[in-house]
């Protein structure tokens, strides 16, 4: 009859165990013994689910680095939001600032240029426009401001060139990072990011600081 090793609890097989039993428990002390090895990386993971307490050691540990990083929040670690970036649907992302939840993107296109106000709501939908506004004439528009269209087409515009807006709409180009004139104004168009909050994301913190 099999019994169990004190520490890992494996399989240790009795010479009168079935021969695909055996197979079985040491197909099973194998996964065992690859759960519990190291994971090493050179710095925070930015994909995958982890658990409580599971920790990444430092690939190229050096002085007044840290020799790992250890999860405390069970979750999906994503990597952090960044702004005029091109999001494909499927890519996930985590707030800059830490709220506990991770964001998937469900409608391919380029992020904003301020960061969104990830809502924490299970399931919420952020479209990633904050602080745009709707198009106005004769308006001094300042680099990096963001308008959108009287007539909503899914997309918002960035000042690449500020100055003084035109006394009539332009034609909005709808190429993606297509310019548009404005008398003074010239526009960069992009594809809303809309980001929907799937869960819980893993909180990766240093330890172990080389002196």
């Amino acid at each position: 009859m099999s019994t169990l090793s004190n520490k890992l609890k494996l399989i240790i097989p009795s010479l009168n165990d079935e021969v695909q039993q055996t197979i079985l428990d040491l197909a099973f002390n194998f996964q065992k013994l690859d759960d519990a090895s190291n994971t090493y990386a050179i710095q925070i993971p930015t994909s995958g689910f982890y658990k409580l307490n599971e920790k990444v050691w430092n690939s190229n540990p050096q002085t007044g680095q840290y020799v790992g990083w250890v999860n405390t929040r069970e979750g999906r670690a994503s990597p952090k939001w960044t702004p005029l970036y091109a999001y494909n649907v499927g890519d996930f992302v985590v707030p800059n600032v830490d709220n506990g939840h991770y964001y998937e993107c469900i409608q391919a296109g380029r992020s904003g240029v301020n960061e969104p106000t990830f809502l924490t709501n299970e399931g919420s939908l952020i479209e990633d426009t904050k602080n745009g506004s709707t198009w106005q004439p004769s308006k001094v528009y300042n680099l990096y401001d963001v308008v959108f269209p009287t007539l909503d087409n899914n997309r918002f515009y960035v000042c690449t060139v500020a100055g003084t807006s035109g006394s009539n709409e332009p034609n909005w180009s709808l190429i993606d990072g297509g310019t548009v004139d404005d008398n003074m104004v010239v526009w960069t168009g992009y594809r809303k990011v809309i980001w929907q909050e799937k869960g819980i994301a893993c909180n990766f913190k240093p330890f172990g600081k080389i002196e």
